[in-house]
């Protein structure tokens, strides 16, 4: 047994005494909307993500306005060992129900302050949920609109089972296709390839992304991820990557406020990209320190797939730098650091520390760009590489690192003595 698997064993035999507590919810249960439900052998679990007015009527708070957004989620235990659900697998940094309650503290009013302290805690979900028991209640996560990626995972008895929903947000559509992906999908018309044939492919895509009209190469198209249709995105968002906002007047205000403060912006816009005459498809970042400091991808769908999968060729950079600009409407654009295969080779650690990857391997297909003759993107700023197109296949089984195969392609080249 490894030590992980020792862990929730451990864990889920300490949640066998603990009762499954089910959370009281004084409210119109038709604020929620539809719920998505799914089941697994004897667990069921149901997720609600109600939009701003509904949450207000909820809770008689509004927490859209501080960035918080609750989940609603309900897990029916038919089975004959305990649950314990994670709260960390639907948001990596979400919010304890004093932490909520708190951004609405109000000293001149402090029984009313009192009140939503414990409506918010009553209306939380509890983590542990009984044999024969049904818990529901509220996990408060980070806003996101238009799409939200909802993972629901829990211990049972010593294993973790995982339920993950697509869920429609009221609100502006994040960098992802609009929900209605069976539809996005169906219109690349697919091509199935075996496994040369995938290669030669990839290695025959564009080097680079482009400006809209095509005449200007930008960022190396260095990233090539094959899953089943949008969930492909799951193990990023499980990794701490966000959805990224559309590009408007209110995202590029917060842009340049996180820029002129310093502080972190975890869904800060990116700027259009195109390849096959289109914007980038999904857009995903990974804050760091400061609006300064990101690690942000583009994907785009291609028409390809390989046992069923699609295939999506991307863009990853790291921004080291926001710089003011007059070629921008929205006045600001990121620096990236010049050695995109660090960024490259940033996502093929991350995701297999998420345990996803069944297989990886690289393909040529950017060319290759030197310090001595470095290319530049639309922002003129100069990125080397070796030339190489990382190309992951992911699982959503959860495997060890230890599992992840190596395709015998391409080898990356050795540091010159």
């Amino acid at each position: 047994m490894t030590i992980g698997r020792t862990i929730l064993a451990l864990a889920a035999a300490a949640l066998s005494a603990l009762p499954g507590l089910a959370a009281a919810e004084p409210f119109d249960k038709t604020l929620l909307g539809a719920p998505q439900s799914a089941s697994k052998g004897d667990i069921t679990v149901s997720v609600a993500v109600p939009g701003a007015k509904e949450v207000e009527g909820i809770f008689g708070l509004p927490m859209i306005e501080k960035g918080i957004q609750p989940v609603h989620i309900e897990i029916a235990n038919k089975g004959s060992t305990p649950l314990w659900y994670m709260p960390i697998t639907t948001d990596e940094t979400y919010f304890s129900p004093a932490e909520v309650a708190y951004r609405f503290h109000d000293r001149l009013e402090p029984d009313r302050s009192v009140e939503n302290a414990k409506r918010v805690e009553d209306m939380a979900i509890r983590m542990s949920v009984a044999p024969g028991a049904t818990v529901s209640g509220f996990v408060f996560t980070h806003l996101e609109t238009g799409l939200k990626f909802v993972t629901v995972g829990m211990l049972n008895g010593g294993n973790e089972v995982d339920f993950r929903f697509i869920v429609p947000v009221p609100g502006p559509a994040y960098a992802a296709p609009p929900l209605d992906t069976v539809g996005f999908l169906a219109r690349q018309t697919p091509e199935e390839v075996d496994l040369p044939t995938l290669r030669a492919r990839i290695e025959a895509l564009p080097c680079c992304t482009t400006d809209a009209s095509g005449s200007r190469n930008g960022d190396p198209l260095n990233l090539v991820v094959i899953g089943p249709g949008i969930d492909t995105i799951f193990p990023f968002v499980d990794r701490g990557w966000h959805l990224t906002e559309p590009l408007d007047i209110h995202s590029a205000v917060d842009t340049a406020k996180s820029f002129l403060v310093g502080t972190q912006y975890e869904t800060s816009p990116v700027s259009p990209l195109y390849l096959f005459g289109r914007q980038q498809d999904i857009a995903l970042q990974k804050a760091r320190g400061s609006i300064n400091e990101r690690n942000h991808m583009r994907f785009w769908l291609t028409p390809l797939t390989y046992q069923g999968l699609k295939v999506w060729v991307g863009q990853i950079s790291r921004d080291i730098g926001v710089e003011l600009t007059d070629k921008s409407w929205y006045l600001t654009t990121h620096k990236i650091g010049p050695e995109v295969d660090f960024d490259r080779d940033y996502v093929l650690q991350d995701m297999l520390k998420a345990g996803a990857v069944a297989h990886f391997g690289y393909a040529k297909g950017v060319g290759v760009s030197t310090d001595a003759d470095p290319r530049v993107n639309l922002t003129n700023d100069p990125y080397v590489t070796d030339g190489l197109r990382l190309v992951l296949m992911l699982t959503d089984d959860g495997g060890l690192v230890t599992g992840a195969d190596s395709l015998e392609w391409e080898k990356l080249p050795l540091p010159a003595e």
